[in-house]
């Protein structure tokens, strides 16, 4: 056997292991399957044995690929953590970036504050795939995934991102001259209604005036992408509820009004969420400060003011 480690073959047998999935750890690599592939066969005839059991469904470790694993692991760590402590101490961010997040988030808030991100960090390179549902950043080979609920395990961290985000229900001007506004949330039985999702979930929405209640709603138009809820609003097609970083820059351009903004529909916290570590890459540790910095101060996520007193 050869004395001199192959590292990169190391390295690719380790992301594969993590991920259990040889194009998880291609996207984590940002290297083709198929060179991932060939460099973790390598090793095994390297080793003389066998490191992964593969299906068609799934790859898992063996025995021995087990306690390779194990020991392999802790030095690819340190030689990792070597160099970024390198380069942290040389005040840099710089490498690829692979983010996920929500569409409407993306869109509504990644867009806004991407532009002094990069500017500030012209090193790093940051690739955004806006998704439906939560993904997990290991298994799934992103940096960062930005999602509405917390660390599904123990392996990853989330980072509340600002404060709670309220939601708002909003409809056209046009819309409300032609079918009425409503008073109260039982009066939306009566409306037409764009929700978020498919017709498989739901059809209620919480309000929460003293306590919490739910109020049942007649969908007529349904999408998987928050800002064609919106764009739907906008053109009139009726009441939308929208999370507030999409709804107050509608209402700000006077695409749409608020409805019922004294019934205060529930909150959601966004997080981001990564894989659990001694030291963060620099280009993730900067990207996620500088979201939480945009937050705190983008009037899309401030809590709204309060309802006009009716005259």
């Amino acid at each position: 056997m050869n004395s001199r480690p192959d590292f990169a073959a190391i390295e690719a047998f380790v992301r594969v292991a993590e991920t259990g999935s040889f194009r998880a750890a291609a996207l984590a690599l940002a290297a083709p399957v198929s060179t991932v592939s060939v460099q973790v066969s390598r090793l095994e005839e390297r080793l003389g044995t066998r490191l992964f059991e593969r299906t068609t469904r799934r790859v898992r470790l063996t025995d021995e690929g087990e306690r390779y694993f194990e020991q392999v692991r802790a030095g690819l760590d340190v030689v990792t953590e070597a160099e970024r402590a390198v380069a942290e101490r040389r005040g840099e961010a710089r490498g690829r970036l692979r983010v996920a997040a929500p569409s409407g988030f993306g869109e509504g808030v990644l867009g806004r504050m991407l532009g002094p991100f990069t500017r500030e960090h012209p090193n790093v390179d940051v690739e955004i795939e806006l998704i439906a549902g939560q993904l997990d950043p290991l298994r799934d080979g992103f940096d960062v995934v930005i999602q509405a609920e917390p660390a599904a395990s123990a392996s990853l961290v989330a980072r509340k991102l600002g404060a709670p985000t309220k939601y708002r229900l909003v409809a056209s001007r046009e819309y409300l001259a032609r079918r009425g506004t409503p008073d109260h949330p039982r009066d939306l039985a009566k409306h037409v209604c764009l929700v978020m999702g498919t017709r498989r979930e739901a059809t209620t929405w919480r309000f929460v005036r003293g306590a919490s209640r739910p109020a049942i709603v007649h969908r007529h138009a349904t999408a998987n992408s928050w800002p064609l809820i919106r764009d739907l609003a906008a053109a009139g097609c009726g009441i939308a509820r929208l999370p507030e970083y999409l709804a107050a820059p509608a209402i700000s351009e006077g695409r749409v009004v608020p409805v019922l903004d004294d019934y205060c529909p529930a909150v959601e916290q966004m997080y981001a969420v990564y894989a659990r570590g001694r030291h963060v890459p620099a280009r993730l540790s900067s990207f996620v400060a500088a979201l939480q910095r945009f937050l705190a101060v983008w009037p899309g996520c401030l809590p709204s003011p309060p309802p006009r007193a009716r005259t």
